[in-house]
């Protein structure tokens, strides 16, 4: 069935082209609000993806039942900056949620991110038993491993989707940034995804296009990742990357583990895929340290 069907935001299937300055912004910096609002300063700023009267949907991860001075999960100012600016470029409605691996209420409460969305304005969505009320099928076109998978509706559903991962190692697929940020969208049997993980990560994100990727690469999770549990295990890296371009803000954000883009397999499909360019594209760096 197609996606359209569900009625579908025209931008998800054909993402605008926002004209901004860079396809990659780069901020160094202690402050992390500031951070986050430069990054996306420099990729065009937050007008050129969220419009008067948007609904728009943020995705963290909120995989974990883990505080967030572990970087499990997203920092919670990372959200709570990015609701604001949301609200300030007129959005009407923003949703935060993500379809995590512990329970969900822990998750949300634990890592700041529930508090942090509500006080932005954000409605904060628990996401639990999978159901046709809340995941809709979609076909994927091209797909290789998803021909189908199913997909939270406010996703489908909001006029702008913003993608907020935190950058981790990851055992199976060799880190998790923006792109496998996805598989918290989805309502399919995930672990059925790690048969053939990196051709999954690729198909969902030509299915569901992220309109703009904010990574919080304050600190990164080096080893014994997805999960963590240690500061031993993090590299202070004080670094907020953005980008129109998912595979692009993968692409540079994996630099930071001293890994070059190609070193991981669903980044080589991304680009084959047509989802852009892991090795050429254009940059802006600014340190605010």
């Amino acid at each position: 069935m197609a996606v359209a069907s569900f009625g579908l935001a025209a931008r998800r299937l054909f993402p605008l082209d926002i004209g901004a300055s860079t396809d990659v912004g780069v901020v160094r910096s202690t402050d992390i609000e500031a951070a986050v609002k430069q990054a996306v300063e420099l990729v065009g700023g937050i007008g050129r993806y969220i419009g008067r009267g948007d609904v728009v949907a943020v995705k963290p991860n909120i995989a974990f039942n883990s505080p967030p001075q572990y970087k499990a999960t997203t920092d919670p100012l990372v959200v709570r900056t990015i609701v604001d600016l949301c609200y300030q470029a007129g959005a009407s409605k923003v949703y935060v949620f993500d379809r995590t691996v512990s329970n969900p209420k822990l998750s949300y409460i634990t890592s700041g991110i529930q508090r942090a969305a509500e006080e932005a304005g954000a409605k904060v969505l628990y996401v639990g038993n999978v159901s046709s009320k809340l995941y809709k099928k979609i076909s994927v076109a091209g797909g290789v491993y998803l021909k189908e998978t199913l997909v939270n509706k406010y996703i489908l559903e909001s006029d702008a989707f913003i993608n907020l991962p935190v950058a981790k190692q990851h055992s199976t697929a060799g880190l998790t940034i923006g792109m496998k940020n996805l598989m918290g969208i989805s309502g399919d049997n995930r672990s059925r995804w790690h048969w053939d993980i990196h051709q999954a990560i690729s198909d969902i994100n030509m299915a569901v296009k992220s309109d703009l990727t904010v990574v919080d690469a304050t600190a990164i999770m080096t080893r014994k990742g997805p999960t963590g549990g240690s500061l031993s295990y993090l590299k202070d890296t004080d670094t907020i990357i953005a980008s129109p371009g998912v595979a692009q803000a993968d692409a540079e954000t994996a630099l930071l583990f001293g890994m070059q883009p190609e070193d991981l397999g669903y980044l080589r499909l991304a680009e084959e895929k047509g989802l852009g360019s892991i090795g050429t594209y254009s940059r802006k760096e600014i340190s605010l340290l």
